[in-house]
């Protein structure tokens, strides 16, 4: 028999999910070699233990094999279980590139490594992995059905794959009903994933913090409130229930082994609302609402609220079928189709961003309005900042992805996804303390500025009630802000 033809089966939600997988009645062709890859850690490497897994780690296979043709020959099929460090010991490459994983007669005459007499019909494995690689011989004699409930250890921390592997010409097609455990000693959740509950765990209770302490700055200061702090107020208020969302379906998916669709879509939806809205409320700010400007005009508005529907729109379908690709193979390509858009509106987003927020720094200047103008540059150092690292961290992950082995660092990966949530997280702190509620914060509010005919550099704002007021939103005092 030629060479098998690998079919790729792991889900993914970021990163993968792993899990009590259940079968039901799948089709297990002869010549392909089928499999799943899941991250598990030992007892003694693991960040965690307790139950389900209860500081065991495992992967047990309660599975019936029935064979589609039942023909009076014998049929073998294989279920392999191999760290990934010992994955490429298994099959064989010839001179001209192509990968076997049946040991065939033609390959025996060759005397390929691991094609031996007692092997033919057999998937190859080199004498060079030892007694790393676990196999479980399923063997079908008179019978057309076999129950397997096999447990494979886990000796080394990493990605175990799963394999099935059916090369005898006798054996036919197959089918399965049962379930596949992959246990770590916390529970269900894979390796990859695991530090996503820790990390919800501590963003929740960071917005948690900063939700109380901006809501007591509105209560006190309720009626020198402006309207973007409402804004500020309801983006926390949707990085709560969104970081709290991902912990509760996290904490329930490594509990149970399996995950509900549910609280992936709330979550999915919470974080693309939070997401367009925070873009939504950066543009607007540097478009001066409410400190340059009492509103953004017809016109503005609705090209404003038209970006957001948009965003919103390609970014939640492209959460969801990446939270799901795995449903069929044409759906990773509408995910791929929808991976240009999302990217689009976000460089239409910063570059809009960066234009009003320049043109702004240029009005205040030349009005002298310092003090707004003092915010307005913090604020663009921040988003400066932000960029730079975000463009660094990017760069990083795509030199790490193309320059290294994944199932090398499969413990990291949650990284690359989690640094994001930390990004905003920072940003919306540094915003939040910019137009933090004071008594003050009418100062800042859109007002006219009366000038001399001179060629002072201070002016008159409205809106200050007096000489002493500090400015609401800076470090320092400005002398030239006390003068009149």
């Amino acid at each position: 028999m030629g060479s098998l033809v690998l079919w790729l089966m792991f889900s993914s939600f970021a990163l993968t999910q792993a899990y009590i997988y259940s079968y039901n009645n799948e089709l297990l062709r002869l010549g392909h070699l089928e499999y799943r890859r899941v991250g598990l850690y030992t007892p003694q490497d693991s960040p965690a233990s307790g139950p389900p897994g209860n500081g065991e780690s495992y992967i047990a296979a309660n599975v019936t094999l029935t064979r589609e043709v039942q023909n009076g020959e014998i049929g073998i099929l294989q279920i392999i279980v191999t760290h990934s460090s010992t994955f490429g010991y298994i099959g064989f490459t010839d001179p001209q590139g192509t990968r076997h994983f049946c040991c065939t007669q033609s390959l025996l005459e060759q005397e390929v490594p691991g094609c031996t007499n007692t092997r033919l019909g057999m998937a190859i494995i080199s004498p060079d992995a030892g007694d790393k690689i676990q196999i479980h011989d399923v063997v079908w004699d008179s019978e057309s059905e076999q129950k397997v409930n096999h447990k494979f250890s886990v000796y080394e921390s990493g990605r175990y794959y799963l394999l099935f592997s059916s090369c005898l010409n006798s054996t036919g097609d197959a089918r399965m009903s049962g379930q596949i455990v992959w246990m770590n000693p916390y529970g269900y959740l894979p390796g990859e994933l695991y530090q996503f509950i820790p990390l919800f765990g501590y963003l929740a209770i960071g917005y948690l913090v900063l939700g109380l302490i901006w809501g007591v700055l509105c209560v006190i200061h309720r009626h020198d409130l402006l309207h973007l702090q409402h804004y500020v107020s309801v983006v926390i208020m949707l990085g709560l229930l969104e970081t709290m969302t991902w912990y509760v379906d996290y904490r329930n998916f490594n509990l149970t082994g399996s995950r509900a669709i549910g609280p992936v879509i709330a979550g999915v939806l919470l974080s693309n609302v939070k997401r367009t809205l925070s873009r939504l409320l950066v543009l607007i700010v540097c478009m001066g609402y409410g400190v340059m400007k009492p509103s953004l005009g017809s016109d503005q508005r609705n090209k404003v609220i038209a970006l957001g529907v948009v965003y919103f729109v390609f970014s939640s379908v492209y959460d969801v079928m990446s939270s799901y690709s795995q449903m069929t193979f044409i759906m990773q390509h509408i995910r791929a189709f929808f991976l240009f858009p999302v990217a689009a509106l976000d460089s239409l987003f910063f570059l809009w961003i960066l234009q009003e927020i320049s043109s702004n720094i240029q009005q205040l200047t030349t009005r002298h309005q310092e003090a707004k103008l003092r915010v307005y540059q913090r604020f663009w150092q921040i988003l400066v900042t932000t960029a730079i690292f975000s463009v660094t961290w990017a760069a990083y992950q795509v030199f790490v992805t193309m320059g290294s082995n994944e199932d090398a660092r499969w413990n990291t990966l949650w990284a690359f996804e989690g640094m994001w949530h930390v990004i905003y997280f920072a940003v919306l702190v540094a915003v939040a303390f910019l137009w933090r509620p004071s008594p003050h914060a009418t100062a800042y509010a859109f007002s006219e500025q009366l000038t001399t005919d001179g060629d002072e550099d201070d002016g008159i704002e409205l809106a200050a009630r007096s000489k002493h007021m500090e400015p609401a939103f800076t470090i320092e005092d400005d002398d030239d802000d006390d003068q009149h």
